[in-house]
């Protein structure tokens, strides 16, 4: 009976021992893999880091192209500005009774604002300035853009033509622009001119195309961006 007992305790102990160890590894083979929701968790943390390097990311991008923009803009404003400058203190000052100058025209866009229209002869595109042949200057504003382009007077004869003829801009079939500048986001344009004498008044339109003002002031409205303020007399150029 003992060595039976003996037999049967041990026995159970066996059993017992061979139980314990299936647990044991089984319990160790759950805890080596991922449950559902800790892969679940995982993803969701991993999406995240990667949204917020894509924000960033493309926060840097933005912000190199919005200083590239105005970058770009602020030098078209100082090309346009230096070239109208230039243009507007070594006009042609034309005589009485002779060739027209200088043509200003008081326009208004189809949605009421300012569109003005500037043309006139000078001797200061080409350096050295105020020497040389004449050109031809025309300022307006198509659409939302303002366009700047000069020619010399041997292209077209300019000195016997009327600068707000039609044909005092430039057409597609003309051949190339020597000179030309643009200004985008322009929602205006108005420029007036200081007639000649001591009681000389500002003028919206000239109508002694045969002789240039005294000065030309400009003001170019922009979008969203400071305007261009010009106030240029012969010889001299200041912003007001």
């Amino acid at each position: 009976m003992t060595r039976r007992r003996c037999r049967a305790f041990g026995g159970s102990r066996t059993v017992r021992a061979t139980r314990g160890t299936r647990a044991t590894r089984a319990t160790r083979g759950l805890r080596a893999a991922f449950t559902l929701l800790e892969v679940m968790v995982a993803l969701v943390v991993s999406g995240l880091v990667v949204t917020l390097a894509y924000a960033t990311t493309q926060a840097g991008f933005d912000t190199e192209l919005r200083l590239g923009e105005h970058r770009d803009g602020t030098e078209r404003v100082m090309a346009v500005r230096a070239l109208l400058g230039d243009a507007l203190r070594h006009q042609e000052e034309g005589l009485r009774g002779g060739d027209v100058v200088f043509a200003l025209a008081d326009r208004v866009a189809d949605d009421g604002s300012a569109a003005d229209s500037l043309a006139f002869l000078s001797r200061g595109i080409a350096a050295p300035y105020g020497t040389g042949v004449a050109w031809r200057v025309a300022l307006w504003r198509s659409h939302d853009t303002l366009r700047v382009e000069a020619r010399p007077t041997e292209m077209r004869d300019a000195g016997r033509r009327d600068p707000t003829a039609r044909d005092a801009y430039p057409t597609a079939s003309d051949a190339a622009v020597p000179l030309s500048a643009s200004l985008a986001g322009v929602t205006g344009v108005d420029v007036q001119a200081l007639g000649r004498g001591v009681t000389a008044a500002w003028r919206s339109q000239w109508p002694e195309g045969d002789v240039a003002p005294d000065a030309v002031a400009l003001v170019v409205q922009r979008a969203g961006a400071p305007s261009l303020q010009l106030l240029t007399r012969r010889g001299l150029e200041r912003a007001p």
